[in-house]
């Protein structure tokens, strides 16, 4: 009988009953085993040389960290308590429907920061709840933040084009000598890349944004209504950017490793990272201005003699030496 059902159960179907299954079975696994507890995240932070005061900027996957009793809000009472008063937390809430240019030429979408959801996962829709939060007016990275500097990470992100540049929240986290961390997921999933990008302008390598600017609807927390001009990315580049591109985030992971820029640790039951931001720009920088970026595939460097690793220690000495 099974076998019958299978045969005219559609292709579509089946893949979506696999994964539902799948999730299900990652939950029990999950629940079987002890929670991790607020005290035990707070030490894994400690371990990796978080402390009062900090400016952090969070991305995470929950799943990884294993069984929290109370989801994400453990974790964000963990770095709230490690952090606070003195510090800050800051957590992208990006409002994406899908890609910026696709939010962006959606004719009826306006962003408003006092109620626009967050579509990159449970912490970042979590945090939006907390008292407190400050939220940049942003329709497409909406960034929020708690603490001492959250207003002034966040109030001038909607000045510009420039979605990363220098009104942008990672800039400000770089004049607060912020960290980054990534709590289960690798190099590839954290926006500053885009950061460099926007900074260096005409000299980055490669062009990764549309030629177009648009007006995008924004609400201000008094309810005006304005346009934010935003300059999206161009997702056909995108499909060779580092989170679809294993060489690129092995070859990277690579030389973070060597210069010393990356730490690792755990937090919960999740192998943890975390980089000094203005440290991990400055080495992005100068590998751009050598030809490495996040969008390389391996045949690219090697004809430029770019990789494997040993063939740029002494150019990679040089420029992460200096300023």
């Amino acid at each position: 009988m099974k076998s019958l059902l299978k045969r005219f159960v559609p292709n579509f179907l089946k893949k979506r009953l696999s994964r539902l299954k799948k999730k299900r079975r990652n939950k029990l696994l999950i629940k079987k085993t002890a929670p991790t507890t607020i005290e035990e995240i707070e030490a894994g932070l400690r371990l990796l040389g978080v402390k009062q005061g900090d400016c952090i900027l969070l991305h995470s996957s929950l799943k990884s960290v294993g069984y929290l009793t109370r989801g994400p809000n453990d974790l964000l009472d963990a770095f709230i308590k490690t952090l606070l008063p003195t510090g800050t937390l800051v957590i992208p809430t990006y409002p994406l429907l899908g890609t910026m240019l696709k939010t962006c030429t959606d004719p009826n979408y306006i962003f408003d920061p006092n109620s626009s959801s967050s579509t990159v996962g449970a912490v970042p829709s979590s945090f939006l709840n907390y008292k407190g939060i400050q939220r940049s007016l942003h329709p497409t990275h909406s960034m929020s933040a708690i603490g001492k500097d959250a207003a002034n990470i966040t109030k001038e992100h909607h000045i510009g084009n420039k979605t990363y540049g220098a009104n942008s929240p990672w800039s400000k986290i770089i004049e607060q000598n912020g960290k980054i961390i990534g709590i289960g997921i690798s190099l590839a999933w954290h926006t500053i890349y885009h950061y460099v990008e926007d900074i260096m302008g005409e000299e980055f390598p490669i062009k990764v944004n549309v030629s177009e600017n648009y007006n995008v609807k924004c609400k201000t927390k008094t309810g005006q209504l304005i346009d934010v001009v935003v300059n999206p990315l161009d997702p056909e580049i995108a499909k060779t950017r580092i989170e679809k591109n294993p060489f690129i985030l092995k070859y990277l992971t690579e030389i973070c490793e060597h210069t010393d820029v990356i730490k690792y640790g755990e937090i919960g039951a999740a192998k943890t990272w975390i980089v000094d931001a203005g440290e991990f720009c400055n080495l992005l920088i100068k590998l751009a201005s050598i030809g490495i970026t996040i969008y390389n595939n391996e045949s690219e460097l090697t004809a430029k003699n770019l990789y494997p690793l040993k063939l740029i220690r002494n150019k990679l000495a040089e420029t992460v030496g200096s300023d």
